[in-house]
Parts: structure tokens; sequence; C-alpha cells
């Protein structure tokens, strides 16, 4: 079977979703026309809860999960998937929780979406997170490399530097759930992001 490029096919909707929890971004995404292929989450219960709705999902630490795997399960190549997705966890950037950041374990888990991304390119990419990750900062993110790292950035000042390198273009902004019909106040951090170089579509 021929693989369909989203560069050269505007019917290529295929979806990755990372950190996919109780699939909730997915079926919504799914609901906008897209389609969701393989997701990927370590917790029990989600997986349960995403194995129990039919759901292909690759079970596994992220830090331990390489790209071609997942490309491999999604039945995708580099480069063919329209959108990868996720919300790396948010309880080390939260206003809610201790804001331990980057001294949580999960607080740099962020960078293994940004390495899936690199390899697999797809043509956008949607991460989501707490507002928190605006205004939290990091002293030392040891999984960066860079010349110079602004100790006092914050981490989202440091996820759009990383990005950038890749040469996707991004967008952010923070939204509320009850704007959008969900009855709850909920802000989470959003982020879509297209890849230089690609036709919109």
């Amino acid at each position: 079977m021929k693989m369909i490029k989203f560069s050269t096919s505007q019917n290529n909707r295929d979806v990755i979703s990372l950190f996919s929890g109780a699939m909730g971004l997915d079926v919504g995404l799914e609901q906008a026309g897209l389609k969701v292929k393989i997701g990927q989450d370590i917790d029990a219960a989600c997986i349960d809860t995403m194995q129990a709705n039919g759901r292909d999902v690759l079970v596994g630490d992220i830090r331990e999960i390489e790209p071609e795997q997942l490309l491999e399960a999604a039945a995708l190549k580099k480069g063919e998937p329209f959108l990868v997705c996720g919300g790396p966890p948010c309880q080390p950037f939260s206003t809610a929780g201790k804001r331990l950041g980057i001294n949580d374990p999960r607080g740099s888990l962020f960078m293994d979406f940004i390495r899936i991304i690199d390899y697999i390119r797809p043509r956008f990419f949607m991460m989501e997170n707490v507002k928190g990750l605006i205004s939290a900062t990091a002293q030392q993110v040891s999984r960066i490399k860079a010349e110079k790292q602004n100790p006092n950035a914050s981490v989202l000042e440091i996820i759009l530097a990383e990005f950038e390198k890749l040469g996707y273009k991004t967008t952010y902004g923070i939204l509320d759930a009850a704007n959008y019909g969900v009855p709850q106040f909920r802000e989470p951090h959003l982020r879509n992001c297209r890849k230089i170089g690609h036709a919109r579509v």
C-alpha cells in the first residue's frame, strides 16, 4: 500500500497522540475530522480506558519509546503524519501544585515531545499544558543543550526556542474551556504549530 505524504495530499489527516490519557483531546480532534492512528500512555487506568474504547495504544514510558515505534504502530512513515499532539504532564508547572518544575521527574518530559517531533516531522503539532507554563522558570534544564541559556527564561520560552531550532513556526495562547461549552473554568495553554515551508491546508 502506497503511503500518502501530507506534502502531496490534502486528504491525509492522520494523527499520533502522546500522553493520551483518556483520549479527551483525541476525541475532539476526531470530531473535527482528524484520524488518531495511535495513542500513547504509561498510566494503567488510561490504557484500560483506551483499550475498552477500541483504541490502539502504545504502552510505555515516553522516555523509553523511540519515534520509529510510534510510526510502526501507526503504519506511517517519517514525514507522513498530519499532526502529533499531546499534553506532557502539567503537575510540575500548575499553580495549584508545588510547582517543582524540572525538579519534578515529569518536568522535563516536554523534551521527549520535542524529540519525537524532531524525528517524525509532522505537518503540524499541538501541545497542551497549563497556563503556569508561562510563569514557571527553569534555572537549569540539563536535557537542553544551549550555548547561552537564560537561567531566568520561562519554560514556555525554552520550549518555543527548541521548536524554532527545528524550523517550526509556533502560535500559542491561553484558552478557557468555559468559552467552548465545558461547564467549568479550565485554562489550558495550547500551541498549534506548522513546519516552515509547507503549504497551508
